[in-house]
């Protein structure tokens, strides 16, 4: 699994400028536990890096959202590995992101990964076909992980219901909801299509059974998408059950990607990720998703509402691959990042003359309205 040093945060350390990133020797970044699908794309990536240009890798593991950004927040390490929900909430400022201290953030894409399809899923023997069934039925969620929740709240919308239709049941994390619908305990969730949970219910007595959200339904996925909206629609090729005959459907789509800040130098983001697209015939053996983080899914905006790192613009224009679209897409992107922060500012002030605590429950949903009502969220 190549060069992983798993070591305690270093505070501080000086910036990197140009000649400093000429001679890389090492990098840090943050990302989610041990044996999950982002240690291992960090591990063969970490890999790849170090041979091709002998730059190693300490890659972090790190509980939740918040201890994987603030260290790069923070400039203690320099990237964090994370799906494009986790980089939706922090360049939005949403939910965990909304506190006082936090706000939209200049976050960057220091390379786009391959995309991530989540799908809504039912035991095959449930006897539930569309997602319009569930009323009554049993959902998760996951308290204090807003990602999942608001996936799953999108489904239920999608279905033309709300959560007062169907029956809550609380679960303390992602892998144990999954187990749960496996075992019966409730009747649909969602996952990343290619996920230990789903592939467990797969080979389960009852089989898997995947909603296909219809992509011409507009008004049911302007529904999903205002719950979720950093995804995107996707046709799902890659998927638990595909094996035993189950056909491709249609899911959410939004990428995997490593982050870094806007203030890191160009030169090091530059240097890194040159490294990685060298390096990707070395990488792309060591998980069967890593063969889609290639240089095509490099330059794919689906699912992505943030801009390039200057130093990945630099590398995407020395390859010839970054077009007028592309530029196009960044102007976007940095335009709409500049009025998330202005309109932070000024529904802070607006909030404070409404006693609206900044941070608390009420803060949370009247920011959220403030990006909507502004047109902000996608």
């Amino acid at each position: 699994m190549g060069t992983i040093l798993l070591a305690l945060v270093l505070v501080g350390g000086p910036a990197v400028g140009q000649s400093e990133a000429q001679a890389l020797k090492e990098v840090s970044m943050t990302s989610y536990g041990v044996g999950t699908q982002a240690y291992v794309f960090s591990a063969g990536i970490a890999e790849a890096v170090e041979k091709v240009a002998g730059i190693k890798t300490r890659v972090i593991p790190a509980g939740n959202d918040i201890s994987r950004m603030m260290p790069m927040r923070m400039g203690e390490v320099k990237f964090s590995i994370a799906t494009g929900g986790t980089g939706w909430m922090v360049s939005h400022g949403m939910f965990d992101f909304a506190a006082a201290d936090w706000g939209p953030q200049p976050l960057r894409m220091a390379w786009r990964g391959g995309n991530l399809f989540v799908g809504f899923y039912a035991r095959g023997n449930a006897g539930i076909k569309n997602l319009s069934e569930l009323k009554g039925k049993r959902v998760a969620q996951v308290p204090g992980s807003p990602t999942i929740n608001n996936i799953i709240k999108g489904g239920v919308a999608f279905g033309g219901l709300t959560m007062n239709d169907v029956k809550v049941a609380n679960f303390p994390s992602h892998g144990g909801a999954g187990k749960a619908l496996t075992e019966g305990a409730i009747d649909m969730y969602q996952f990343g299509t290619t996920g230990s949970s789903p592939v467990e219910t797969a080979s389960s007595p009852g089989g898997i059974y995947w909603f296909d959200l219809d992509p011409k339904n507009d008004a049911a996925w302007a529904r999903l998408l205002e719950n979720c909206p950093w995804a995107a629609k996707g046709l799902a090729t890659r998927y638990a059950g595909q094996e035993k005959g189950i056909k491709p459907f249609h899911a959410l789509a939004y990428p995997y990607n490593i982050w870094t800040w806007d203030k890191i130098p160009a030169d090091l983001v530059y240097a890194y990720a040159k490294a990685i697209w060298d390096g990707y015939d070395i990488y792309k053996s060591k998980h069967p998703e890593l063969p889609f983080w290639d240089h095509k899914a490099l330059v794919d905006s689906t699912g992505c509402f943030y801009p390039y790192h200057e130093g990945l613009v630099r590398l995407l224009k020395e390859k010839g691959v970054w077009s007028a679209q592309l530029e196009k897409f960044q102007k976007e992107q940095l335009d709409n990042e500049a009025k998330r922060m202005a309109l932070w500012e000024k529904s802070k002030k607006e909030a404070a003359a409404k006693n609206i605590k900044i941070g608390g429950d009420e803060w949370k949903d009247y920011w959220w309205q403030q990006v909507k009502a502004n047109k902000l969220l996608r």
